[in-house]
């Protein structure tokens, strides 16, 4: 559909409003939408322009929310918190299920490992138990598949490079999502043909009360337009991830707490190809090797962090240490900076209370002093249909049941292979940069070259079809290499292969 302008949305009238066009923002569009609310859904950016395009990409099997970090003769003086684990884990594994099913086209499956060495802080045996613990709790939908071997050399090509002294290796089965921005861009597709509002590229600027309704300040933020436009909702749902707090008029906090996440990317040898690991870190903290295409990527850091999102960047120290604890995984690969292809990081939103502690449940909170604002919290992709569904219920009990929740599934829908079916896409996905074509509607972003390559020849394209000028196709050159250069910074212009 095509993009409506601020004075066509100027006194309109909605029953939701939803802040946030990441995962979470776009799969609650969907629920309401389809349930038959007049729903409006705004980002300052383009969809899955923040931090649901710098996730760790992987359907995780939920055995890292078993691992508490104290020590394990207190599990039962914490049965409360053990309790909440294993709810957790059983809501992922449900989640884990359902994405598989009903978004096939945007997961590919993978081999993984898990390594087993003497002295590790969790015996073998218990191990195995918690993974026989998270298919009981719903792996068996979408089976994890775990065995053990003491035959490490003979598990894989991965497992017979890792370094250490190696009582044997788990092997399971988990899923990628090589492409967080193509999910989040068809489920908001979805919730537009199912009767949702889209408009990015347009700030909150203010959310008041006006009698018994809520009056949203909106501006206009795409580059080269200016506009202000003022619409009026029932409610409004912050689904605006880490800037929940951050949002004018958005709900007092603190709600979230930042968890700031770091990956690099790295070509490993091709005997490697398709295959990932599961570990623990020296810290004790969960470290994974992802395969990526015909890459990985390592990591990811966890660091509370308080500052503005916008503002996060990838430390070198933080490289340095995905570095060295991959080394110790890896001793005879040696490697080091020239490895790197780039790096990333994103920042989590966690549900807290208090502002220092986070909880893990994903959370629908209600801001006491202004009623039917809400605020979505704590969720992952892997949770983001969960969530949305916890957000449409919230809505009911405020404004009524209106009709069914949304069934079936959410295809991708194969790249356009010619001019016309760019220009196309152009005028139905809601795309107004360059960056937003090249790096979340078409699959260039995901080539090690992040999308230079075709950036040139697609900008001519995108110039034709809307009208710019040559000035402005230069200006959006130059955007898309700050935004690739913000985000995803090289750390030397080629990699080198390990060996």
């Amino acid at each position: 559909m095509t993009r409506p302008t601020l004075d066509d949305l100027d006194a309109v009238h909605f029953n939701v409003v939803i802040v946030g066009a990441g995962a979470v923002g776009c799969a609650t569009a969907r629920e309401l939408g389809g349930r038959g609310y007049r729903t409006l859904l705004v980002d300052r950016g383009d969809i899955a322009s923040g931090t649901s395009a710098r996730s760790s990409r992987m359907l995780y099997s939920g055995l890292g929310y078993l691992a508490a970090r104290y020590p394990l003769w207190q599990m039962a003086l914490r049965p409360h918190d053990m309790l909440q684990r294993l709810r957790y884990t059983r809501q992922v594994m449900r989640c884990r299920a359902e994405l598989v099913q009903s978004m096939p086209g945007h997961l590919t499956r993978h081999d993984f490992h898990y390594p087993f060495r003497r002295g590790d802080r969790y015996p073998a045996w218990l191990v195995d138990l918690g993974f026989k613990l998270v298919e009981a709790l719903g792996g068996w939908r979408v089976p994890l598949a775990y065995r053990r071997t003491a035959d490490v050399a003979g598990a894989s090509a991965l497992a017979a490079e890792l370094g250490g002294p190696l009582t044997g290796v788990g092997l399971f089965q988990e899923y990628m999502y090589a492409w967080p921005e193509r999910i989040c861009v068809d489920t908001a597709l979805d919730a537009e043909r199912r009767g949702a509002t889209i408009r990015t590229y347009t700030a909150v600027t203010g959310i008041d009360r006006l009698d018994r309704r809520w009056q949203v300040s909106l501006a206009e933020r795409a580059p080269g337009a200016a506009g202000t436009a003022r619409v009026t909702a029932d409610l409004v749902v912050n689904a605006a991830g880490p800037w929940i707090d951050r949002v004018p008029g958005g709900g007092t906090g603190p709600r979230v707490l930042g968890v700031k996440g770091v990956n690099v990317m790295i070509r490993l040898p091709d005997r490697f190809r398709g295959l990932g690991l599961e570990a623990f870190s020296s810290k004790g903290e969960p470290f994974y090797v992802f395969p990526w295409r015909d890459l990985h990527f390592i990591g990811p850091t966890e660091t509370v962090v308080t500052a503005d999102p916008d503002t996060v960047t990838v430390d070198e120290a933080e490289i340095d240490y995905i570095l060295a604890e991959a080394n110790l995984l890896f001793p005879r690969l040696g490697l080091d900076r020239s490895h790197v292809i780039h790096a990333w990081c994103g920042v989590r939103p966690t549900s807290t209370q208090d502002g220092r502690t986070t909880v893990l449940p994903v959370r629908v909170v209600e801001d006491a002093a202004r009623p039917r604002l809400l605020a979505i919290t704590g969720s992952t992709i892997m949770l983001h249909r969960h969530a949305a569904r916890l957000a449409a219920r919230a809505v009911e009990r405020r404004l009524g049941k209106r009709g069914a929740a949304p069934q079936g599934t959410i295809l991708k829908p194969e790249p356009p292979a010619t001019r016309a079916g760019i220009e196309a896409l152009l005028q139905s996905e809601h795309v107004v940069t360059l960056a937003d074509l090249v790096r979340r509607r078409l699959p260039d972003g995901l080539d090690p070259d992040l999308g230079h390559a075709r950036a040139e020849g697609l900008s001519h394209v995108m110039a034709a079809a809307m009208g710019w000028s040559e000035e402005r196709r230069h200006e959006e050159l130059r955007r898309f290499a700050a935004e690739v250069e913000r985000i995803n910074p090289p750390m030397r212009p080629q990699a080198a292969t390990a060996a």
